[in-house]
């Protein structure tokens, strides 16, 4: 038969693993309640800092990504806070949403002089990383009449080489950009307002989010 004593001294390791129980559990809380404080970009690098810490793999990846999305965050903070850009980040995508009267004229599908100056940094933030570049090209439903292309989706789509050309001019790799463009038929608005229509007309230019296969 075991003793009393053997049987408290065989239950001593419930003490440090109810210890060890409690701190995580202290942990996740305290993260589960900076993921609201903390804006997304941030949390999500502070996440990849620990990864990096545990040598969990592409944490330098994901640290390199968030790098550079702060960074043209940075560069067109201007644009972002008075709307005429958007910026999203997600666990698989950083998306960037131009306006399309920053970048092009009405019904035109060369990029103004003005545009370079919106579209420099961006360039300079994609050339830091190796991930697949997506570029869209979106109109509202408005008909083409008289002009120079035959449809919505023509103009969009050449709207995406324009933007394509410049990246490529400016040392992007070719292979590494996809071009689209929907026309009308992806709106990110109802088209039944004119802030609505001028809601639907823009460039998306997607960076997709990619462990690197050799760390």
């Amino acid at each position: 038969m075991t003793s009393a004593h053997g049987d408290k001294t065989s239950q001593l390791w419930m003490v440090p693993y109810a210890d060890l129980m409690t701190c995580l559990v202290i942990l996740f809380l305290a993260l589960y309640g900076f993921s609201f404080n903390m804006k997304k970009s941030d949390y999500e690098t502070a996440m990849a800092l620990m990864q990096k810490e545990m040598g969990v793999k592409g944490a330098e990846t994901k640290i390199k990504e968030m790098e550079a999305a702060r960074q043209v965050e940075e560069d067109l903070k201007k644009q972002i806070s008075d709307g005429s850009l958007g910026m999203e980040i997600t666990t698989t995508r950083i998306k960037l949403t131009f306006a399309a009267p920053i970048l092009f004229d009405s019904g035109s599908a060369k990029l103004k002089s003005s545009a370079i100056d919106v579209l420099a940094p961006v360039t300079k933030s994609i050339l830091k990383m190796n991930n697949a570049i997506i570029v869209e090209g979106h109109t509202d439903a408005s008909r083409m009449i008289g002009k120079k292309f035959a449809s919505n989706r023509e103009l969009s789509l050449m709207r995406s080489f324009s933007v394509i050309d410049f990246l490529i001019k400016n040392g992007v790799p070719p292979e590494r950009i996809t071009a689209f463009g929907y026309g009308e038929f992806r709106p990110a608005a109802p088209n039944d307002t004119e802030p609505n229509r001028a809601r639907n007309r823009r460039i998306e230019v997607t960076i997709m989010r990619q462990e690197d296969k050799k760390v």
